[in-house]
């Protein structure tokens, strides 16, 4: 059977970005073009190296971990492996398909290409709506550095909620809730809070400043730490809605 390298590359590059894309769908993830395009070019380019004499596991193994790592950036670990766990859950899936439609109809090449472009073309549409959908949501995601008296910085990612209306009763300064992996030894205050669930004491520490990407340094806020150690999946910080003014 002959096999032309040109088209095996361009028919694994559309197949790792129909990938891509749909796990960006799947799982709301924040890219860009140009990040699903390298990430694209790594997986066909990758593809190639299978007619080589490296390990073809190991190799699929790596060309995964790294085409998620450049369409949706590092984060967390759990993070990292849901992303590479739907990456190749749908690199199967596709595989199985397009296998399928083949057996059925000898091997036909033509067909093969038919329904690529027609999942493309599908997984393009769905990802343009989705994009429309989520435009505001991610729009709402912003890097922020934590600054404390001892001059530590903690980098994380945070998401403004609305329905965030957490404020110290005592001085009215609005806190917003970090992960609690970020509890530190410091002096507490703690905070009453009041919610549809309850009431109960919030504890709280004082930043030095805070700096979010976009908006500027906030200082007068106290820092919350959730209960929960996953707040939303790939953020850690829940900021307030009244500090996200420039």
């Amino acid at each position: 059977m002959k096999i032309y390298i040109d088209l095996f590359f361009l028919l694994n590059l559309i197949m790792d970005c129909i990938i891509i894309i749909s796990t960006s769908i799947l799982l709301k993830r924040k890219t860009s073009t140009i990040r699903i395009i390298l990430s694209s070019l790594l997986g066909g380019i990758s593809s190639l190296l299978l007619f080589s004499n490296i390990n073809k596991i190991l190799l699929e193994v790596i060309s995964i971990i790294l085409m998620v790592l450049i369409a949706f950036g590092y984060n967390k670990i759990r993070y990292i492996i849901k992303n590479i766990i739907y990456v190749y859950l749908l690199s199967t899936l596709l595989g199985g398909i397009i296998y399928l439609f083949n057996i059925k109809v000898s091997n036909n090449v033509f067909l093969t290409y038919l329904i690529i472009i027609i999942i493309s073309i599908e997984v393009l549409i769905l990802y343009i709506k989705e994009i429309k959908k989520m435009k505001n949501i991610y729009n709402n995601y912003y890097k922020v550095d934590i600054y404390f008296k001892d001059k530590e910085k903690i980098s994380v990612i945070g998401f403004v909620d609305t329905g965030n209306n957490l404020y110290d009763p005592y001085k009215k300064r609005p806190i917003i809730l970090l992960s609690k992996k970020y509890i530190r030894d410091d002096n507490y205050i703690l905070v009453p809070y009041y919610t549809t669930n309850g009431e109960g004491l919030l504890k709280c520490i004082k930043p030095d400043i805070i700096f979010i990407e976009g908006i500027g340094y906030k200082g007068n806020i106290l820092i919350g730490f959730s209960d929960s150690p996953k707040l939303i999946d790939g953020v850690d910080v829940i900021l307030h809605k009244d500090i996200m003014k420039g």
